[in-house]
C-alpha cells in the first residue's frame, strides 16, 4: 500500500523497482572523524555512511549532506540524500544500516522526498549549538568545550544581539579568500543555561538536559540559512573573550563591522559544536513510523 507524502507517492516493498530519492536524518559522534565530507587517507562520516548503504543495497550509493561539519563537531541533526532504485522499504533501511554502522553514527529517521530535492541546497535555515562547562568532565568531554573562566552570561548575549540580522561575517571565517559571499542571515543568536535561564544569577547551578544528566551546561544557540567555514566556533571563541571581560560588547560590535579574522579571538575547541537541526520549506518527517 502506497501513501502521498509531498504530494509524491511514497514507496513500499512491492513496488516495482525504480529511482527514488531517499533522505537520511543523521546524528553522530563526530570524536573519531575527519568531519563529515570524504577526505583521501582520513575517515569521514559521510564515507562510512556511503560504504554502508553501498554493501547493503547492492549498488553505488552517494549521499549528499546538507552541513559539512569539520572534524571533532557533532551532529543531531545532520540530514542527507541519496539517490537509489532500490524497493527496500524505509524503515528496513533504517533498521539494516543501524546494525551495521559504528555505535558513534545513529540513522534517526528516513523518508521519500522529492527527485529534485537536494538536502544541501534546499536548505532554508540551520541551527547549531556549541556547550561549555565550568568542571572537568571525563564522561561529556567529547561533546563540551572546557572553560574555567566566570563568564557573565548577560554580556555575551548583549554582544550576541549584534549578529542577529542580514550581514557579513567575514570576521568569523578563517578561509576568507575561498568564499563567494561573506553575507548571512542570523535569526537568532543567544546563550542560556540547559536550564533555560539566561540572567547573570544563574550562574550555571543545574543541567536538565537528559542528553549531558547532571552537569551545568552553558549553551550558545544560533540559526541561519547559511554559515562560512569556521564561522559558529570563531564567534564563540569571540564571545567568551566579551564573558570574560578581556574585550567590550563594543568591542564585539566593531570586530564584526571590520570584517578582519584577524580582529576577532581564536576559534573554540571543537567538540563543543553540534549541527542540532536542518530545515526546509516543506515538513520531511512527517511520521516516526521509521524512526529506529
Amino acid at each position: 500500500m502506497q501513501s502521498e507524502i509531498f504530494g509524491h507517492e511514497s514507496y513500499s516493498l512491492h513496488s516495482p523497482k525504480q529511482m527514488r530519492n531517499i533522505a537520511l536524518l543523521i546524528g553522530y559522534d563526530g570524536a573519531a572523524y575527519s568531519g563529515w565530507q570524504v577526505q583521501k587517507n582520513a575517515v569521514s562520516v559521510q564515507g562510512v555512511i556511503e560504504s554502508k548503504l553501498s554493501g547493503l543495497l547492492q549498488e553505488k550509493i552517494k549521499v549528499i549532506g546538507a552541513g559539512r561539519t569539520d572534524a571533532g563537531v557533532h551532529a543531531y541533526g545532520q540530514v542527507a540524500n541519496f539517490h537509489s532504485d532500490s524497493n527496500w522499504d524505509l524503515a528496513e533501511i533504517v533498521y539494516s544500516l543501524n546494525c551495521i554502522l559504528p555505535p558513534d553514527i545513529a540513522i534517526r529517521n528516513a523518508a521519500d522526498v522529492p527527485d529534485e530535492f537536494h538536502s544541501r541546497f534546499d536548505a532554508i535555515a540551520r541551527r547549531y549549538t556549541y556547550r561549555i562547562i565550568a568542571q572537568k568532565s571525563p564522561m561529556v568531554r567529547h561533546f563540551v568545550a572546557l572553560f574555567h573562566y566566570d563568564l557573565s552570561i548577560d554580556l555575551m548575549n548583549e554582544a550576541s544581539a549584534f549578529l542577529v540580522g542580514m550581514r557579513s561575517f567575514k570576521s568569523f571565517t578563517k578561509y576568507a579568500d575561498e568564499q563567494r559571499s561573506f553575507v548571512c542571515s542570523v535569526v537568532k543568536a543567544s546563550w542560556e543555561t540547559e536550564a533555560g535561564r539566561n540572567s547573570e544569577t544563574a550562574k550555571m547551578k543545574e543541567s536538565p538536559n537528559p542528553r549531558f544528566p547532571g552537569f551545568p551546561i552553558l549553551r550558545f544557540e544560533i540559526e541561519a540559512d547559511r554559515f562560512l567555514h569556521g564561522m559558529v566556533r570563531a564567534i564563540v571563541g569571540t564571545l567568551i573573550d566579551v564573558g570574560r571581560r578581556k574585550i567590550s560588547v563594543e568591542n564585539f560590535k566593531g570586530i564584526l563591522n571590520s570584517e578582519d579574522r584577524t580582529m576577532a579571538a581564536m576559534s573554540a575547541p571543537e567538540c563543543g559544536l553540534c549541527l542540532e537541526e536542518v530545515r526546509y520549506g516543506f515538513e520531511i518527517w512527517r511520521t516516526d513510523a521509521h524512526r529506529r
